[in-house]
């Protein structure tokens, strides 16, 4: 495919490791194929010395270099004073641990943060669609205006002093209309965050059903196999009662928008909050062969994300909440349930009460599953992550024990 340059994604890699540098590698062009030019730098210096000189639009860097004597919150403070005078975007794949380090970039206005331990692809590729989808109405807009200004010129014709003007003058518009841009889309994530904390959210998964005709608002139940999640704070009544009410809003903001940030990038529906709970759905509306391993990866990353606001809250509220998540597989009844002025897509039956079960019954920052979601994972999900298999319990409602089990990261 022969593309303008214009077209183009420039991203330059600042990574220490080849191999790593190669698997980032193949997943771009993986990905966004021609549309992407990739640029390697192992040296952190040599990297700075070439974002300086060439403008890029995108930087992914480690902050561990061999050559650089400094802690990796360090690093970071250098990246961002390299990206900041020409607005780079930032990605991080870093080896680095510490649970400190990824709330420390975001709080620079760092993009997106990822530990090279605990890569999941489908992950990765939701976030990077996000951000080039981003980065590219940027060009676009860039791109539209150089070809005006070129016509301009070559219409009116104008000597070298008058084109330098008006580029200056573009250049300020350009600013302008970015800025106007980023103003519009902050708006539409507050309103996003709003609706979300008040349940009047509507997940992408609905609208784009509903889009293709494949899920209509007078759907009548049907029985489908899918996986519910639900997740709960422990002890929230009690340290809501110590906090102040603008405490209590803003704690749940944070809190329901990186769980809900997770959730929508294993393609689950959330189905409802409840207080400090979270109902969500995997393979419904919409069908998903692989709706068990989704519904598991989730839930194992919301506690790996929870656990990093954990420092954050402790220092801000003055106590570290900790949440049980309870996933079961199995068939359910879904539809549409409500009135007229009002639906809202739902699941009801024995998996959605298993589930609620295993939620109430998980220990503080455990993910309980059933013998539903674990009977039918696939053979890798085997050394994936490490089962503890619980006594058998018996579950209010439903007949005879039952077999359970933890699920930790290895």
């Amino acid at each position: 495919m022969d593309l303008e340059k214009e077209e183009i994604v420039r991203v330059i890699v600042l990574e220490p490791q080849k191999k790593s540098y190669d698997t980032i590698s193949e997943l771009l062009k993986e990905w966004f194929g021609d549309y992407i030019d990739l640029t390697w730098r192992s040296i952190f210096e040599n990297g700075a010395d070439e974002i300086r000189k060439v403008q890029y639009d995108l930087l992914i860097t480690e902050i561990q270099f061999p050559e650089l004597e400094i802690a990796p919150e360090g690093v970071l403070e250098q990246i961002m004073d390299l990206a900041g005078p020409s607005e780079l975007p930032v990605v991080v794949f870093t080896k680095a641990e510490g649970k400190q380090l990824p709330i420390h970039a975001f709080q620079l206005g760092i993009n997106e943060y990822f530990s090279k331990r605990r890569l999941k692809k489908n992950v990765l590729e939701h976030r990077f669609r996000n951000l080039f989808r981003e980065i590219y109405r940027k060009k676009v807009v860039s791109i539209q205006m150089d070809d005006s200004l070129k016509r301009f010129q070559d219409l009116y014709g104008m000597n070298q002093s008058e084109i330098q003007d008006l580029n200056t003058m573009v250049k300020k518009f350009k600013k302008e209309l970015e800025k106007e841009y980023e103003e519009k889309l902050n708006l539409e994530n507050e309103k996003k965050k709003m609706q979300n904390v008040f349940g009047m959210y509507v997940d992408p998964i609905i609208v784009e059903s509903l889009m293709n005709n494949s899920l209509s608002l007078d759907q009548k139940g049907k029985e489908q196999e899918v996986s519910v999640l639900f997740s709960d704070i422990r002890g929230y009544t009690t340290l809501s009662e110590k906090m102040k009410p603008e405490q209590v809003i803003s704690f749940l903001n944070e809190y329901f928008t990186a769980m809900t940030e997770v959730i929508l990038g294993y393609g689950g529906m959330i189905d409802k909050y409840i207080g400090d709970s979270i109902m969500c759905l995997f393979g419904a509306p919409v069908f998903q062969q692989d709706h068990r391993q989704n519904a598991l990866d989730c839930a194992v990353e919301m506690i790996q994300v929870f656990e990093l606001w954990q420092p954050k809250w402790d220092q801000i509220y003055g106590f570290t909440p900790q949440i049980g998540i309870g996933v079961a597989s199995g068939k359910a009844i879904v539809g549409n349930v409500g009135s007229f002025q009002k639906l809202s897509y739902t699941a009801v039956g024995d998996t959605v009460n298993m589930a609620s079960r295993l939620e109430s019954m998980a220990k503080p920052m455990h993910v309980y599953v059933s013998e539903g979601l674990y009977n039918h994972l696939p053979e890798e999900y085997a050394k994936k992550y490490r089962y503890e298999e619980l006594e058998p319990v018996k579950i209010k409602g439903k007949e005879g024990l039952h077999r359970i089990l933890s699920v930790k990261p290895i």
